[in-house]
């Protein structure tokens, strides 16, 4: 995997932006700032586990990325994603 792999990326729903102050809506941003910016919002500290997933599916859209399947190769996050 090189610089072209596709980075995991998150857009705040415009109807949720009320929840999050902090964040542009209708932005498209690598879901890993996106998380850290509304953990540090929280007052969750760098790393520290939480019981549910810091970007809620219901507040977030999501594109892009790719997740490790059982068998170590890399798989397609939703199932309507074009391959990489």
């Amino acid at each position: 995997m090189g610089i072209t792999t596709r980075v995991r990326q998150a857009k705040l729903r415009p109807e949720c932006a009320g929840r999050y102050p902090m964040l542009p809506a209708r932005m498209w941003t690598s879901a890993s700032c996106l998380a850290e910016l509304v953990a540090s919002y929280r007052g969750a500290q760098p790393g520290e586990p939480d019981k549910e997933r810091t970007l809620a599916e219901t507040d977030f859209e999501f594109r892009g990325g790719a997740s490790r399947s059982s068998d170590g190769l890399f798989a397609h996050t939703r199932m309507d994603e074009p391959a990489f």
